[in-house]
């Protein structure tokens, strides 16, 4: 999953919407560096997205795009999920904030939680404050602008570039994808989150 999603399956608090996304920026086992909250926030992102790959919705889409972009599925299509996510939000929040409320809650708190995290990262989330990425997600153009940044980090990403046409070319498929996806997403989300606090509680007794 992308940014958007990430952030919406966190815990609405600072650190957990922090923690969760700092899965794409930090590699290895634990970092004394992060509080425990925080990592918490970061393992929650690496099982999703564990689920996610072996999901079979997510394999259907992967199988969607274009042979040289097969290889980069768990970037194309994780951007993809979080277009109809954007798209489709008031079907997964019927009673709940609106889009533009939850991007405004999400950039506050991780301006709040932003000393807790390291430079690069907060580089980035300052860049997708500025620029209104989560915002744009809902747009086609805002897609193709995002899998434009991506395919800018090195050479090898090129194919990334012109995702975009795979995306138009199957779009009903892709959305039948997440729509099979998502609602499982948040389940296995949920159970984490319940997960994590009862071993949290466990060890506060011991």
């Amino acid at each position: 999953m992308n940014f958007l999603a990430h952030l919406h399956l966190a815990r609405p608090e600072p650190v957990s919407r922090l923690g969760n996304l700092l899965g794409d920026f930090v590699r290895g086992r634990r970092d004394e560096r992060f509080s425990p909250e925080i990592w918490r926030g970061i393992m929650h992102h690496r099982r999703l997205d564990a689920f996610t790959d072996s999901h079979p919705a997510w394999k259907r889409s992967r199988q969607r795009l274009a042979p040289e972009r097969v290889r980069f599925a768990g970037i194309v299509v994780d951007v993809f999920y979080d277009h109809f996510l954007s798209r489709l939000w008031d079907r997964f929040e019927p009673d709940g904030e609106s889009l533009a409320d939850f991007i405004d809650h999400c950039h506050c708190d991780l301006k709040m939680a932003a000393p807790l995290g390291p430079a690069d990262a907060n580089v980035v989330i300052a860049r997708m404050e500025a620029q209104g990425w989560l915002g744009s997600y809902g747009e086609i153009s805002g897609i193709d602008d995002a899998l434009r940044r991506i395919s800018r980090r090195g050479p090898r990403l090129g194919p990334i570039a012109g995702a975009i046409a795979d995306l138009e070319r199957d779009y009903a498929g892709f959305e039948e994808d997440f729509l099979a996806f998502y609602p499982e997403a948040r389940e296995e989300s949920e159970a984490l989150h319940l997960a994590a606090e009862a071993l949290e509680e466990t060890e506060s007794v011991l």
